[in-house]
Order: C-alpha cells, then structure tokens, then sequence
C-alpha cells in the first residue's frame, strides 16, 4: 500500500512505537470522555484502559513489581467495575452499550483462559481462532452501527479499542499468520 508516495506494509510497522501511539490515543480517548460525555463512560473507558495495561503488563513485563496475589485482586476489581457499569447500560437500556459490553466480557473470557489455561486453548486452537476472529467481527460490527446512526465519539471509541486489543493484546500479526482458512479444512 503506498500513501504519500512513501511504501507501507503492515509488518513494516514498528510494533513499540504503535503500541505507544494506540496507549496515547486511549488515554486522550479517556481524557475526552470524561470532559464531554457521562461519568459512566468516562469510568468505563479509564477502567478499560488500566485493565488493558495490567494485561499488557503480564504478558510482556519482565515480571510484576507487585506480588501475583495483588495483581489477581487489582484485575478482578477492574472486572467488577466494568460488569457494574454494564448494568448501568441495561438499566438505562443503552442496548447497542450493553451488546458491546458483551463482546468485550467474551473477549476478556478468551484472554483470561488463554493465560490461565493454556492447555485447553492449545487443545482446541481452531475453536478459540474462530472464536477470536467472531467476536472481532461483532465488535466491528457495533462499531459500524455507531457510525450508521452518526455517534462519532461511540464509533471512533469502538474502533480504537478494536485497534488496540487487535495490536496490543492478540498480537494482530500473528494471530493472523496462526490460522488461515485452509488450516480449518484440515481438522
């Protein structure tokens, strides 16, 4: 793909300065929803943004400062602040909110028993691939719907978080070189 003139390939980017980037545009994202929208959402975009932290932390630090214990407790309040902020959704029946909350609570159920679990995964890799690339298509999906009914900030937040779990978290490239579709047929 060239833009500008200049030749741009997808592993061409530098992964460490695309993670700095994609963190920098979530904390400004926080920063945005808490002057211009709701508290909720401006607790759910700050708890979302430290939990992915804590999981980037985990899976790439050189160890935790803090004792495994102390992490397990800081990650399950984080959790507890979202579901709690998940049923503010469905009690006001925000319910595009509510259904994008659970794509995220399975994106995190995947996460959670890729690192708890990794002998299940491993076992059923095909299933959690398919599984994986699902639950991004749904929430590609809701963020398409925002866009559709013109709610820039909800649809620019979807995409970002997307963007940020698919760099970030999955690994995006190498998710993608894991499985490809004629991988499936040979189960």
């Amino acid at each position: 793909m060239t833009v500008a003139g200049l030749r741009l390939s997808l592993p061409a980017l530098q992964y460490p300065k695309t993670k700095l980037l994609i963190l920098t545009l979530l904390t400004v994202n926080m920063i945005v929803y808490a002057v211009v929208d709701t508290l909720t959402t401006a607790i759910d975009a700050a708890t979302w943004l430290v939990l992915l932290l804590i999981y980037e932390w985990e899976a790439h630090g050189n160890g935790l400062p803090v004792a495994e214990s102390t992490m397990k407790k800081v990650r399950t309040g984080l959790i507890a602040v979202i579901v709690s902020v998940f049923f503010s959704y469905l009690d006001d029946s925000e319910w595009l909110d509510v259904g994008n909350s659970l794509l995220w609570f399975a994106l995190i159920a995947v996460m959670e028993l890729e690192v708890r679990r990794p002998g299940i995964v491993m076992k059923h890799a095909n299933l959690f691939w398919l599984l994986t690339l699902t639950i991004f298509a749904g929430l590609i999906g809701t963020a398409g719907i925002w866009l559709w009914q013109q709610a820039w900030l909800d649809a620019y937040d979807a995409l970002l978080w997307i963007v940020a779990f698919g760099f970030i978290e999955v690994d995006l490239f190498d998710f993608l070189k894991r499985r490809q579709p004629h991988d499936l047929s040979n189960q």
